[in-house]
């Protein structure tokens, strides 16, 4: 088989306490059809099982390196990662995710070819609960891509935050791009990958879409990152000021505020509805009222500036419904969305 480039590629992994899976995902990483691999596995604190199975996938097989570090969250584990890489392209995976085996040979082709950046592929949902992969093209919304697969960003500003989501394991890069932008994650719990993902889309000059499912994302893992969110409220706040404080350091705000904010309203609003805990959703309800929403001054825009009606109906419960009844809205939604389960 003949490659577009024999260039080697960084794999970085962050592992968490993740032994029930970890064994499916460096097998499928491992067993990938494009050899040339440098398999960077970051154990974050583990205290399952997880240190001894990375011990033995190190011990069969060269590519994998294993570097151990106190518990600091996912961010700091890919930023570890991240410096003892030494690839051409580097992609952040997640340990309890597994991919198709000609994953990575697309990705660095594409990416060689087109000269990218970022390549971006696309990814179904894997739900661990029922066993299920479900309808996931709203991971990648490809109406929204400016009639081709490789593109400045600048060729779609007006839906650069809406076309692919703010995670980072379904996107490849030139390792050049982050050096050279200095972009990293932050010490956040929750939310960080978007206030690195998102930066580097502004950063890129070339952008790739590999329009193939080759990623298969496990959900609903009860120990999993995502449902961490009542652990650290502010956290996704926080990401989204770093967002925004990069565009309006580079002179980009002007190119990008309608799909900034279309995402800003979006966002926020879910990042509240999804709470699990009454009183912290409550708590921070207010505080998306009184502090956050006025900050963006999204009333200066008329309703037409924003696409999705639904997303603007949800803003206008956040920011003027009394808290019984955006909670029972979102009650009712939520059950409407899920099928009546």
């Amino acid at each position: 088989m003949k490659w577009v480039a024999l260039c080697e590629i960084s794999v970085i992994i962050p592992v968490y306490n993740i032994q029930q899976h970890l064994r499916e995902c460096l097998d499928s990483v491992l067993g990938q059809s494009y050899p040339h691999l440098q398999v960077i596995c970051v154990d974050d604190g583990s205290t399952d099982e997880s240190p001894a199975i990375l011990a033995q996938y190190a011990q069969k097989d060269n590519r994998v390196q294993v570097i151990r570090q106190q518990n600091a969250g996912p961010g700091a584990a890919r930023n570890t990662g991240l410096e003892a890489a030494t690839g051409e392209y580097v992609i952040f995976l997640d340990s309890d995710d597994w991919f198709e085996p000609d994953f990575l040979e697309k990705m660095v082709d594409t990416a060689v070819r087109e000269g990218a950046d970022v390549a971006i592929c696309r990814a179904v949902e894997f739900d661990t609960n029922s066993g299920r992969e479900l309808p996931s093209e709203w991971m990648m919304k490809k109406q929204y891509l400016p009639g081709k697969l490789a593109f400045a960003p600048q060729e779609m500003a007006d839906h650069l935050f809406q076309f692919t989501y703010g995670m980072p394991w379904d996107k490849f890069y030139r390792r050049e791009l982050l050096t050279t932008s200095g972009i990293r994650y932050p010490a956040l719990k929750n939310s960080e990958d978007l206030a690195f993902v998102y930066p580097t889309l502004l950063a890129a000059k070339r952008i790739a879409v590999v329009d193939e499912v080759l990623i298969h994302h496990r959900i609903n893992r009860m120990a999993s990152v995502s449902n961490s969110r009542c652990g650290q409220p502010e956290a996704p706040y926080e990401a989204f000021q770093i967002v925004k404080e990069y565009l309006e350091q580079h002179q980009l705000m002007d190119t990008y505020r309608r799909s900034f904010l279309n995402w800003a309203m979006e966002f926020l609003v879910w990042h509240i509805s999804n709470m699990s805990q009454r009183d912290i959703q409550k708590q921070y309800l207010n505080t998306l009222r009184h502090q956050w929403l006025p900050q963006l001054h999204f009333e200066e825009h008329p309703a037409s500036y924003y696409e999705s009606k639904s997303c603007y109906a949800k803003y206008l419960l956040a920011r003027y419904a009394p808290y019984p009844v955006f909670a029972a809205v979102v009650k009712v939604y939520k059950k409407a969305k899920h099928g009546g389960q």
